[in-house]
Protein backbone atom coordinates (compact mmCIF):
# COMPACT_ATOMS: atom_id res chain seq x y z
CA UNK A 1 0.00 0.00 0.00
CA UNK A 2 1.52 3.28 -1.00
CA UNK A 3 1.50 6.11 1.63
CA UNK A 4 0.29 8.56 -1.01
CA UNK A 5 0.00 11.42 1.69
CA UNK A 6 4.04 11.07 2.14
CA UNK A 7 5.37 10.85 -1.68
CA UNK A 8 3.02 14.13 -2.07
CA UNK A 9 4.97 16.02 0.93
CA UNK A 10 7.82 14.53 -0.20
CA UNK A 11 7.43 16.00 -4.09
CA UNK A 12 6.08 19.18 -2.92
CA UNK A 13 9.33 19.38 -0.47
CA UNK A 14 11.38 18.77 -3.59
CA UNK A 15 9.21 21.12 -6.20
CA UNK A 16 10.20 24.08 -3.49
CA UNK A 17 13.46 23.63 -2.93
CA UNK A 18 13.89 23.61 -6.81
CA UNK A 19 12.37 27.10 -7.59
CA UNK A 20 13.96 27.87 -4.16
CA UNK A 21 17.24 27.71 -6.42
CA UNK A 22 16.05 27.11 -9.77
CA UNK A 23 18.69 26.38 -12.57
CA UNK A 24 18.19 23.88 -15.42
CA UNK A 25 19.12 20.56 -13.37
CA UNK A 26 17.11 21.42 -10.24
CA UNK A 27 14.37 19.11 -10.95
CA UNK A 28 16.00 15.83 -12.09
CA UNK A 29 16.17 13.72 -8.64
CA UNK A 30 11.80 13.99 -9.97
CA UNK A 31 11.66 14.00 -13.32
CA UNK A 32 11.45 10.44 -15.01
CA UNK A 33 13.58 10.82 -18.03
CA UNK A 34 11.14 11.27 -20.71
CA UNK A 35 8.28 13.27 -18.91
CA UNK A 36 6.25 15.21 -20.25
CA UNK A 37 5.63 19.21 -19.31
CA UNK A 38 2.77 21.81 -20.59
CA UNK A 39 2.93 25.45 -19.91
CA UNK A 40 2.58 28.66 -21.37
CA UNK A 41 5.40 30.21 -23.01
CA UNK A 42 7.96 27.31 -23.61
CA UNK A 43 6.80 25.06 -25.97
CA UNK A 44 5.64 21.39 -25.23
CA UNK A 45 8.15 19.27 -23.75
CA UNK A 46 9.34 15.73 -23.78
CA UNK A 47 12.34 14.48 -21.88
CA UNK A 48 14.34 16.01 -19.55
CA UNK A 49 16.98 17.36 -21.73
CA UNK A 50 14.40 19.70 -23.34
CA UNK A 51 13.61 20.67 -20.31
CA UNK A 52 16.99 21.71 -19.31
CA UNK A 53 17.00 23.58 -22.78
CA UNK A 54 13.84 25.69 -22.39
CA UNK A 55 14.63 26.15 -18.29
CA UNK A 56 18.03 27.67 -19.66
CA UNK A 57 16.31 29.99 -22.03
CA UNK A 58 13.64 30.94 -19.28
CA UNK A 59 16.51 31.40 -16.54
CA UNK A 60 18.29 33.58 -19.04
CA UNK A 61 15.70 35.97 -19.50
CA UNK A 62 14.76 36.15 -15.93
CA UNK A 63 17.90 35.16 -13.73
CA UNK A 64 15.94 36.54 -10.04
CA UNK A 65 13.41 33.70 -11.24
CA UNK A 66 11.45 32.18 -8.21
CA UNK A 67 8.41 30.62 -7.03
CA UNK A 68 6.98 29.80 -3.94
CA UNK A 69 4.54 26.88 -3.02
CA UNK A 70 1.04 28.53 -1.62
CA UNK A 71 -0.91 24.97 -0.73
CA UNK A 72 -1.28 21.76 -2.35
CA UNK A 73 -3.84 18.99 -2.74
CA UNK A 74 -3.57 15.23 -4.42
CA UNK A 75 -5.09 12.04 -4.21
CA UNK A 76 -3.66 8.81 -5.46
CA UNK A 77 -0.86 9.42 -8.49
CA UNK A 78 -2.59 13.10 -9.00
CA UNK A 79 -0.99 15.99 -7.16
CA UNK A 80 -1.74 19.57 -7.60
CA UNK A 81 0.70 22.35 -6.77
CA UNK A 82 -0.67 26.02 -6.07
CA UNK A 83 2.40 28.30 -6.03
CA UNK A 84 3.44 32.05 -6.84
CA UNK A 85 6.29 32.85 -9.54
CA UNK A 86 7.79 36.20 -9.08
CA UNK A 87 10.55 37.79 -10.98
CA UNK A 88 12.06 41.17 -12.43
CA UNK A 89 10.96 42.37 -15.74
CA UNK A 90 12.88 45.24 -17.02
CA UNK A 91 12.52 46.40 -13.83
CA UNK A 92 9.43 45.93 -12.13
CA UNK A 93 9.27 43.30 -9.88
CA UNK A 94 6.30 40.70 -10.93
CA UNK A 95 4.60 38.04 -9.61
CA UNK A 96 2.32 35.59 -11.26
CA UNK A 97 -0.40 33.17 -9.00
CA UNK A 98 -0.28 29.02 -10.86
CA UNK A 99 -1.16 25.87 -10.47
CA UNK A 100 0.57 22.50 -11.82
CA UNK A 101 -1.19 19.29 -11.93
CA UNK A 102 1.20 16.78 -11.93
CA UNK A 103 0.58 12.88 -12.66
CA UNK A 104 3.31 10.42 -10.96
CA UNK A 105 4.52 7.34 -9.82
CA UNK A 106 3.81 5.46 -6.69
CA UNK A 107 8.16 6.16 -6.02
CA UNK A 108 7.49 10.37 -6.42
CA UNK A 109 8.82 10.68 -9.93
CA UNK A 110 7.09 13.38 -12.19
CA UNK A 111 5.29 11.79 -15.27
CA UNK A 112 4.11 14.81 -16.55
CA UNK A 113 3.25 18.27 -15.34
CA UNK A 114 0.75 20.56 -16.84
CA UNK A 115 1.18 24.26 -15.63
CA UNK A 116 -1.82 26.63 -15.92
CA UNK A 117 -1.46 30.24 -15.37
CA UNK A 118 -1.83 33.43 -17.41
CA UNK A 119 0.90 34.51 -19.53
CA UNK A 120 -0.33 37.47 -20.82
CA UNK A 121 0.24 40.22 -17.53
CA UNK A 122 4.24 38.68 -18.05
CA UNK A 123 3.75 39.27 -21.79
CA UNK A 124 2.28 43.28 -20.93
CA UNK A 125 5.60 43.22 -18.62
CA UNK A 126 7.67 42.85 -21.94
CA UNK A 127 6.13 44.93 -23.81
CA UNK A 128 6.10 48.25 -21.90
CA UNK A 129 9.79 47.81 -20.64
CA UNK A 130 11.73 48.05 -23.86
CA UNK A 131 14.91 46.93 -21.31
CA UNK A 132 13.05 43.52 -21.88
CA UNK A 133 12.95 43.57 -25.45
CA UNK A 134 16.33 42.42 -26.49
CA UNK A 135 16.58 39.75 -23.77
CA UNK A 136 13.20 38.03 -24.72
CA UNK A 137 13.78 38.19 -28.07
CA UNK A 138 17.39 36.67 -27.45
CA UNK A 139 15.69 33.79 -25.38
CA UNK A 140 13.40 32.53 -28.13
CA UNK A 141 10.90 31.99 -25.79
CA UNK A 142 7.18 31.87 -27.31
CA UNK A 143 5.69 33.55 -28.91
CA UNK A 144 9.17 33.83 -30.66
CA UNK A 145 9.28 30.02 -30.92
CA UNK A 146 7.67 30.77 -34.77
CA UNK A 147 11.28 32.51 -35.20
CA UNK A 148 13.45 29.92 -33.80
CA UNK A 149 11.84 27.43 -36.16
CA UNK A 150 12.16 29.26 -38.46
CA UNK A 151 16.18 30.16 -37.77
CA UNK A 152 16.45 26.42 -37.25
CA UNK A 153 15.31 25.51 -40.63
CA UNK A 154 17.32 27.87 -42.31
CA UNK A 155 20.72 26.24 -41.25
Amino acid sequence: MVDWRSVHQTLVEGFAASWDKPHPRAWDDFLVEDVELNQPLIPKIRGRRKWWEESGRLLALLPDLRSDVVGWSGCDDILFIEHRFSATVGRIPAQIPAVDKIWMTESGKVLRRDAFFDPLPFAQLVLRQPSAWLPWWRSGLEPLAARRRFRTNRA
